[in-house]
């Protein structure tokens, strides 16, 4: 009797632990596309804002391109890591 109850919460725990952990992948994921979004749009406002000093306008187009791949690693990662997480 006590063994099954002892049973039942370390499921449950391990339950919640998983949830945890998959809404903190939730968050980490959320965290990259917002900072691709904010490089991106701080790209696109150094290429506007800045159009004849030619320093600028290159700083502007590494920012957009690593806003871009920002927001893809956020998009691409999420499912990988969420299928690892409800392996174990």
């Amino acid at each position: 009797m006590v063994s099954n109850y002892i049973k039942k919460r370390l499921i449950s725990h391990k339950r919640l632990a998983q949830e945890r952990t998959i809404l903190a992948n939730e968050r980490n994921s959320l965290a990259y596309v917002r900072t691709g979004f904010g490089s991106f749009a701080l790209g696109l406002a150094l290429i506007k804002l800045f159009e004849e000093h030619i320093k600028y306008v290159y700083a502007g187009y590494g920012a957009a391109a690593l806003g871009l791949i920002l927001v893809l690693l956020g998009l691409i990662y999420y499912p990988i890591r969420k299928r690892k997480i409800l392996s174990y």
